[in-house]
C-alpha cells in the first residue's frame, strides 16, 4: 500500500498578509516506488487531477522533483515564464509532448524525446527567480525522494514555507 509521504503546494503570495494564494499542488507517495499524483487549482478552487504520474529519480547526481513539477504545473511563477512557455511549445511541435506530459508520463530522462528542450527549460527555471511560494510538508522525511525534494529546493530562488 502507498503511503503519502509529502505534499508540495506551488502558489501566489498574496498582496497582504502572509499564506499562499494555491494554483497547484503534487502529493507524493512511495512504496514501492516514489511517484508524484498533480492537481491544478481551479478559479472555482476545485483540484483537477493531472493525467498520470510522476516518478522521479530520486538517487540521480541532481535530482529535479521540484523544478519538473514546477515546469509542469506551475511555470507562470517563474520570472521567465515566457520563455519556458515557448520552450514548452516546441517541444510539443518537434517531439509531440510538452513538460506536463513528459513530467507526468516520468519521461524526462537523459534517452527520452524531447529532453534537450526540457533540459534547457529546467536550466532556465532553476537560474531566475520565482514570484511566489512552495509549500512543503513532508511526513517521512527520512525518504530517498523527501532528501531530494530538500536538494532541489535549495537550488531554487523561491520562498518556501516549510511543515515538517
Amino acid at each position: 500500500m502507498s503511503r503519502l509521504v509529502a505534499t508540495l503546494t506551488f502558489g501566489e503570495s498574496p498582496a497582504l498578509g502572509g499564506g499562499l494564494e494555491p494554483v497547484a499542488l503534487a502529493h507524493c507517495y512511495a512504496d514501492p516506488v516514489a511517484r508524484f499524483l498533480g492537481y491544478t487549482v481551479t478559479e472555482s478552487g476545485d483540484l483537477e487531477r493531472v493525467p498520470g504520474a510522476y516518478a522521479p529519480d530520486p538517487d540521480a547526481d541532481r535530482p529535479y522533483p521540484v523544478t519538473d513539477l514546477l515546469l509542469a504545473l506551475a511555470r507562470d511563477l517563474s520570472q521567465v515564464g515566457d520563455r519556458l512557455d515557448t520552450l514548452d511549445t516546441k517541444a510539443a511541435a518537434n517531439y509531440g509532448v510538452d513538460f506536463r506530459e513528459k513530467a507526468f508520463d516520468s519521461a524526462v530522462g537523459w534517452e527520452s524525446d524531447g529532453y534537450g528542450r526540457h533540459f534547457e527549460a529546467r536550466s532556465q527555471l532553476e537560474a531566475h527567480p520565482i514570484d511566489g511560494a512552495v509549500a512543503t510538508a513532508v511526513y517521512a522525511p527520512a525518504e530517498p525522494v523527501t532528501d531530494a525534494i530538500a536538494a532541489n529546493l535549495a537550488r531554487l530562488d523561491v520562498t518556501v514555507l516549510r511543515s515538517e
